[in-house]
């Protein structure tokens, strides 16, 4: 294979960005991929299935997605990244006749980012009700704005009355007192299912997804050091919060109990598709909700950063994350759902907000309900707002990477595009926009896994198994072993492969209207996957020669290499001219094959 630079093909040389910036701590790339895990529209279904469905056992399909496909992915990603010292779209100089991969990478981000505001703007929205004397979603408070004070809400019976009432086989609608709430302001609940439910706005949801976006907003036109630390501090508030949470929650009534049914799940149920097909998306979740993030945040280390250990620890800190907010929605539902908490999760909730709608109820049943509510909250707004801001910082990033013209007003692009993106979320403050939000998000996730197995058959396959571990041993001193890279390049796929075929399955079996169905397939699956065809056919016009020699010159690696002088020199150095060849340099003028 030959390497090659624009020099060599009279196209403008890639340019790096000497003003991007660095991490100002190693750690910090930790913090912004582990923040990952909080990806709440795919972790918040996890309570329901090791709860009812699978118990502790949906850990076996997890661990071995996350060991054969999400730690060689994040590795992969990070490898990139830190080599290339780009974001997600000029990373392809490695094989440039598929950037177009890149740019749907960035129509996916871009669409994702839209709607996760909603995801800060909903806790941002019980956060400010929490603030209040009485807390509206607590025994006392509900009786203020419930339509029908008459109707006692279940967490709220007095247990021998539950009992008499459970003895007596006397029927009983289970209402959560924060679901009702929500409700009784927005009502996103199952739109897919109930026919042709009005349109419904919620003005409070407006408020909060401007403050959400003024916020982002604020934070990634600081320094790129300043972005660093606060990812960092709000990652370690998040996790402490999430701890304390956890433990405080483990010495509600019915915690023990529902410990002990995690390994006696009472619904076990291995034979539905949905069950098994749900957690590849978690697993996958920690690769962010759009693509490329991990591989964007590689780019600001330092070139000689130790990325194998940092793969394995990432996962695992991602995996804690998801694991104790699905406990913790487990301890807070327990005690008080105990007549039928399946039914709870499966029928009365969608499980994709279970964690804002269960957990603050039981909130209210523990001593000082205020101080914990607003843990809660906090937790949740500066979670999401820590993904929202590193993966604005992923999309920006990229494209000044790519567009060299753009470096000099980054402030004005930085301000029209947050304005932009305000502006589109604004349409997810409805019922009919989350119902939508949920549809993209579950396409997105979809969308990615394709993402993935193109990001194999270039890394692995055209560049080659032999000058990828040439590569990571050069970068990081280390050896990528050979059986590690053949089960990532024939078992990762076959998961992959497996998980997009049950996931499409799934979401076209929900039974979602046609018109948000056609919508979100547009904006994730189709539309953005023309960029791979239309940028193959726009560089091999940009080639010259017969069609074959286009071909095989588009996707030779071209100008890559790392983009410090230093360890430049020293990889032309390592390596003879017939492996890396004369093109390195600016200066030489012919063309060596291997």
């Amino acid at each position: 294979m030959y390497y090659e630079t624009s020099y060599d093909t009279s196209l403008k040389p890639f340019n790096h960005d000497k003003n991007r910036g660095k991490w100002s701590s190693p750690m910090d790339f930790f913090y912004s991929c582990i923040i990952h895990g909080f990806k709440v529209d795919a972790i918040l279904i996890m309570p329901s299935l090791i709860f009812g469905d699978l118990g502790i056992y949906c850990l076996i399909p997890y661990l071995l997605v996350l060991a054969t496909c999400v730690v060689p992915i994040v590795f992969l990603q990070s490898f990139l990244g830190q080599f290339s010292s780009t974001g997600f779209i000029s990373v392809f100089r490695i094989s440039p006749l598929f950037k177009g991969i890149g740019y749907v990478s960035l129509a996916i981000n871009l669409t994702t980012l839209t709607y996760y505001s909603i995801f800060g703007a909903i806790p941002l929205f019980f956060l400010f009700h929490s603030l209040r004397l009485t807390i509206p979603w607590s025994c006392d408070g509900a009786k203020k704005w419930m339509k029908h004070p008459e109707d006692t809400l279940t967490p709220c019976l007095d247990p021998e009355m539950h009992a008499a009432l459970m003895a007596n086989n006397i029927s009983r609608e289970i209402k959560i007192p924060s679901y009702e709430f929500f409700k009784n302001h927005i009502q996103p609940m199952d739109l897919h299912t109930r026919g042709h439910p009005d349109y419904t706005f919620s003005w409070s949801l407006l408020i909060c997804t401007l403050i959400i976006w003024m916020i982002v907003r604020k934070i990634v036109t600081k320094p790129m050091e300043t972005v660093s630390r606060f990812i960092r501090y709000s990652c370690l508030t998040v996790i402490g919060i999430l701890c304390l949470l956890c433990l405080r929650l483990a010495f509600l009534p019915g915690a023990f109990e529902a410990i002990r049914e995690l390994f006696n799940p009472p619904g076990l149920n291995i034979h539905y598709i949905d069950v098994w097909g749900t957690i590849p998306f978690m697993a996958l979740a920690a690769l962010g909700p759009g693509w490329g993030s991990i591989l964007t945040m590689a780019s600001f280390n330092n070139f000689k950063t130790n990325i194998f250990n940092y793969s394995w620890l990432m996962c695992l800190a991602q995996f804690g994350i998801i694991f104790g907010l699905a406990i913790q929605g487990l301890f807070a539902s327990s005690h008080y759902l105990r007549p039928d908490p399946k039914m709870i999760y499966h029928q009365y909730m969608h499980s994709q907000w279970m964690e804002f709608l269960l957990t603050p109820s039981a909130l209210t049943f523990i001593e000082f309900p205020h101080f914990w509510t607003i843990l809660f909250f906090g937790m949740m707004i500066l979670g999401t707002l820590n993904l929202m801001i590193v993966q604005f910082l992923s999309i920006l990033t990229s494209i000044f990477d790519e567009y060299e013209k753009l470096r000099n007003v980054k402030n004005e692009v930085i301000l029209v595009m947050a304005a932009c993106f305000t502006v589109v979320s604004i349409s997810f403050c409805s019922n009919y926009g989350i119902t939508f939000a949920e549809l993209l998000a579950k396409f997105s996730a979809i969308s990615q896994m394709v993402l993935n197995l193109f990001l194999l058959l270039v890394v692995l396959w055209i560049y080659g198994r032999e000058r990828f571990q040439r590569d990571v041993n050069f970068m990081t001193g280390r050896t990528y072993p050979t059986w590690m890279v053949n089960i990532v390049r024939f078992v990762a796929p076959l998961f992959l492969l497996l998980s997009w075929a049950a996931g499409l399955v799934i979401s076209l079996s929900l039974g979602y209207k046609t018109a948000l169905l056609v919508t979100s397939i547009c904006c994730i699956v189709l539309l953005p996957w023309l960029f791979v065809p239309g940028y193959c056919i726009f560089k091999l016009l940009q080639t010259s020669g017969m069609l074959n020699v286009r071909f095989k010159r588009s996707i030779r690696p071209t100008d890559w290499y790392p983009v410090d002088s230093m360890y430049r020199n020293q990889y032309e150095e390592t390596f003879s001219r017939s492996e890396i060849s004369h093109q390195l340099t600016t200066t030489a003028t012919g063309t060596t094959a291997e």
